[in-house]
């Protein structure tokens, strides 16, 4: 006997079985079956009628890699900070209070030995660009 025959199913054994007359149920086991079906199909028509889940909107999903609002407006703010400080010129900074006071504890005029060309002064620069 080689290996193959071992993974030979023996279809007449299944077709003898398939020959034989179904045994009738009696009526109660019947009846029980039924019941537990209508309750199966019951509990399943009432999963099916579950709210929709509300999706996030487009401009949602766009900022949530941001952290939300709350990142987007912190990216807002240094955005705005920055083009504010960036073009104010040393001169406007160093008027505001404590923050002359911060630049001159540190080191005095950072932009003291601004060259840039013909240019000596950083706000000079700012207003060529």
């Amino acid at each position: 006997m080689t290996d193959s025959d071992n993974h030979q199913i023996n279809l007449d054994a299944f077709f003898k079985d398939a020959r034989e007359p179904v045994p009738e149920l009696s009526e109660a086991l019947m009846t029980g079956i039924l019941a537990d079906a209508g309750d199966v199909a019951a509990s399943r028509q009432v999963a099916a009628m579950r709210a929709p889940v509300r999706r996030k909107g487009w401009l949602a999903r766009l900022m949530e890699p941001m952290g939300g609002v709350q990142g987007m407006a912190a990216v807002g703010i240094c955005a705005a900070l920055g083009v504010t400080v960036g073009y104010a010129g040393t001169d406007a900074l160093q008027s505001i209070p404590g923050v002359g006071d911060i630049v001159t504890s540190i080191s005095g005029d950072p932009l003291d030995d601004f060259a840039y060309g013909d240019i000596t002064s950083f706000t000079d620069f700012l207003a060529e660009g």
